[in-house]
């Protein structure tokens, strides 16, 4: 089967090129466990829904516990590698600082599907600021208080960057005293 990608052409701002553009994919939704299970029940599985989601999430769990383990995991679709993070100071394990990280990579099976993808690009999109969520990433909190020192991911769409204070969002240097 072959799949197709939509996406929107945006000028790419790191070069002085006019004709240098980056492709931006159009996301037709977000789809979780329990979608692509409802998907493969309209394509014929004949399982129930609640068996499949536990035995997919007992997968899943499994995969989790043996990558978390010091396996390599391997499931066709993914390969996940786990590592350590952050330097450890006279050897030490410091959580403030060191953390578990899981590298994936695509498999055979997704790699296959990538050969079998078309692009097809569908315009240009307008050059408005993309924000698409706003949340602490220290304890992943979503909202809109921030305290200093913090990196936040700001996720939402037609937003243009200006320097009006009044907007509501300001992008201030907390290191300086003014």
């Amino acid at each position: 089967m072959k799949n197709v990608l939509k996406a929107l052409l945006m000028k790419n701002q790191l070069t002085n090129d006019p004709t240098d553009y980056k492709a931006q994919v159009i996301v037709k939704g977000n789809l979780g466990m329990s979608d692509i299970v409802d998907e493969l029940i309209k394509e014929g599985l004949t399982l129930d829904k609640e068996t499949v989601i536990d035995i997919l999430s007992q997968y899943n769990q499994k995969s989790a516990n043996l990558v978390l383990s010091g396996y390599n995991v391997n499931n066709g679709l993914v390969n996940m590698r786990s590592s350590i993070r952050g330097s450890l100071y006279q050897g030490k394990w410091n959580p403030n600082i060191n953390w578990v990280d899981v590298s994936v990579s695509q498999g055979a099976e997704l790699y296959q599907a990538v050969v079998q993808t078309n692009v097809e690009i569908i315009g240009e999109k307008d050059e408005s600021l993309e924000i698409r969520h706003l949340s602490e990433q220290i304890n992943q909190f979503t909202g809109s208080s921030q305290s200093k020192f913090q990196t936040t991911e700001s996720i939402g769409t037609r937003l243009k960057p200006t320097t009006e204070p009044a907007c509501g969002m300001a992008f201030r240097n907390w290191l300086c005293k003014a």
